[in-house]
Parts: C-alpha cells; sequence; structure tokens
C-alpha cells in the first residue's frame, strides 16, 4: 500500500514538473522571405534539434514569396517573425509597415540577376534586349528601377516576365526568359543541377549595394514581449552555428520538410549563404 502511494505521489511530482514546462512553451511563427531554399535549412535544424523548444518556443515555419510579402505579414502580425533584405525593411517602414529588425543574418546582400550562360550578360548593359523573370512584389523586382538608374539602363529595352517564384527557375531554363532576378545562393545551383551553365551579376556589382538578409518583428512585439525577441535570436544563432558545425544535418532536416528538394543543391545554396553568416558582433 505505501509502494503504491509512493508510486502516486512520484507521479504527481513528476507531472507537476512537468506542467510548467509545456506551459512556457510559446507559440511563435517564422515567415521566410521565400520557398525553402539552402539558406532556411538552420532554421529547420533548430527546430529538428530541439533548439527553439528549449528556449520556450514553438515554432512554427511558413514559406514565403518575397521580402516585402513577409513584411507585411509581419506587420499585420500574421507571423510573430520574418526574413527580409535590409533594403525592403527600410522600404516597408518608410510606407509605415510597423516592423523592426531584431538579428541580422548576413554581412552583404546576396540579390542577383542569374542568367544562362548562353545569353552573355557579361555586364550591366547587356541586360537591354533580353527578357528577365521577375516575381511581382518580391524585393529584387522593387530594387529592380534603382539597378536600371545606377547603370542608365533603357528599361523599354529589357522585358520583364512575372512568373510565381518556383516558375522563375522554369522560365530560363525553357528560354522563355534569358535570366531571372533571384539570389547568389539559389537560383544558379538549380539551374546548373539540370546541366545549364549559368553566369550571374550580383546588385552589389551592378551598383546597388544592400545590407544582407535580417530577421524582422512588429513593433508592439519587441516592445511588448522583449524576452521572446531574446530567446528566438539565441535558439536562431545556436541553429546557424549547428549548422555550419554539421551542414549534412541542416540539409537532412529541410529535405525531411520538403522531400522533392535536390540535397546536393541545398547543401551547395547554404555554404554560399553561410560564408555571409553574420559574426555575433552584428547581431
Amino acid at each position: 500500500m505505501l509502494t503504491r502511494l509512493t508510486k502516486r505521489l512520484a507521479l504527481c511530482a513528476a507531472l507537476a514538473l512537468a506542467t510548467p514546462l509545456a506551459a512556457a512553451q510559446e507559440a511563435a511563427s517564422l515567415r521566410l522571405n521565400w520557398q525553402l531554399l539552402g539558406f532556411h535549412a538552420p532554421f529547420y535544424l533548430g527546430v529538428e534539434r530541439g533548439f527553439y523548444r528549449e528556449a520556450g518556443i514553438n515554432l512554427t515555419i511558413n514559406e514565403g514569396r518575397g521580402g516585402a510579402v513577409t513584411a507585411q505579414a509581419v506587420g499585420a502580425k500574421s507571423d510573430q517573425f520574418g526574413i527580409v533584405d535590409g533594403g525592403t525593411t527600410i522600404v516597408s517602414a518608410v510606407r509605415g509597415v510597423p516592423i523592426r529588425t531584431v538579428m541580422s543574418l548576413m554581412n552583404s546582400g546576396i540579390f542577383a540577376v542569374v542568367a544562362r550562360a548562353d545569353a552573355n550578360i557579361r555586364s550591366a548593359k547587356d541586360l537591354e534586349g533580353k527578357a528577365i523573370a521577375i516575381t511581382a512584389g518580391d524585393a529584387l523586382t522593387q530594387l529592380w528601377p534603382a539597378v536600371v538608374k545606377v547603370n542608365k539602363l533603357d528599361s523599354s529595352k529589357i522585358r520583364l516576365v512575372n512568373v510565381d517564384p518556383a516558375g522563375k527557375v522554369i522560365a530560363t531554363l525553357e528560354k522563355r526568359t534569358d535570366a531571372l532576378l533571384g539570389s547568389i545562393d539559389a537560383q544558379s545551383f538549380q539551374i546548373e543541377a539540370k546541366g545549364v551553365k549559368t553566369s550571374i551579376l550580383s546588385y552589389d556589382e551592378l551598383g546597388v549595394r544592400l545590407v544582407g538578409l535580417t530577421v524582422v518583428a512588429h513593433e508592439d512585439t519587441i516592445k511588448g514581449n522583449p524576452d521572446l525577441i531574446r530567446r528566438f535570436v539565441l535558439a536562431t544563432r545556436k541553429s546557424f552555428e549547428a549548422a555550419i558545425a554539421d551542414p549534412q544535418a541542416a540539409v537532412r532536416a529541410a529535405v525531411k520538410v520538403k522531400p522533392e528538394l535536390d540535397p546536393n543543391s541545398v547543401l551547395l545554396q547554404m555554404q554560399a549563404s553561410l560564408s555571409k553568416f553574420s559574426s555575433p558582433n552584428t547581431a
């Protein structure tokens, strides 16, 4: 009888200890700047290894459709966190979207014009007479006028073809477009995985120098729940450091979520982007 009572007391004690831990899990969502790419793999590794859970965060990761759309989602409180490039963050804030940067992920920008090599796009002037795949509303497209202005291009001689994010690679492979607006760490690897050589002109090379990718949050969240911000940043840094230490594990975590991804492309994308990962001093 005493033994049975002792066991019951032990069970009650265990439940009492477990309850605060469960209650401490705060639901939060992260909106990516794009569909799942190699750069995003560390976040999935962090979820898989429980880094966010250890920080008291039950994190949901949602794919995105461009930085501008992500900024709007966070500004509308549809997501607590979002990945947005620095340029779009500034433009969004000027337009009244109530978001602020809480973490820097990259020291420099990754935006680029990614072209098939046979399109012979080697300089800004080569863009005239070409067709370029874009996605309306994304950060790349919003900043495109700056590329045109800085390089004194004739926009009437450049045909912009609007497609969804995934459709840009397909349009370029099928030669419906000569190039696409993308990033140095993504689409070139996807295209070359199909046996097609590419050439890249980064926005930096084109004279439009940008702050890299950042994590943004709503102003109300920053003011009202600074502890959530702190815990998210720490868990995210831990996730990226783990991905740097074990990139294959990060790739597996991403592919597990989206099996149609090519593991080798994810690895190459991630390695290219992690080379620009911000140092602890820039977070």
